[in-house]
């Protein structure tokens, strides 16, 4: 218990491990943010398609956070991963679940799609 009578967890008994680490990927958190709650992998049960969860983002996400994952997504791209390179960061850095490659001829092209969207959308406001 600490000071006070409440615990460091807020569940008596139970304390939080400071030390532990939960990765998360620094260099691009909104754009995480982004694909871990869109992309995640329970995607399908509440969209058809990509397309259909690209469109739930844009239409539910203030302009701020569209801003953002723009210029990241943009600043993802100018790193010009390789194509292995880029798919496994998606996945465990950046906690997409979407498997691009069985529609898109690339990572880079899905992700440029993408970046055309953002704009097409920012334009709107």
């Amino acid at each position: 218990m600490e000071k006070g009578g409440a615990c460091q967890s807020g569940v008596p008994g139970v304390r939080i491990n400071k030390s532990v680490h939960f990765p998360m990927n620094i260099e691009f958190s909104e754009l995480h943010d982004f694909f871990g709650a869109y992309f995640h992998q329970d995607w399908l049960v509440e969209h058809e398609t990509a397309e259909q969860v690209l469109d739930s983002f844009l239409t539910e996400s203030h302009v701020d956070v569209l801003m953002v994952v723009q210029k990241e997504l943009n600043a993802l791209l100018n790193q010009e991963k390789d194509e292995l390179v880029l798919r496994k960061y998606l996945l465990k850095e950046l906690s997409c679940y979407y498997s691009y490659w069985n529609a898109w001829e690339s990572g880079e092209a899905w992700l440029r799609h993408i970046a055309s969207r953002l704009t097409k959308r920012l334009g709107q406001f």
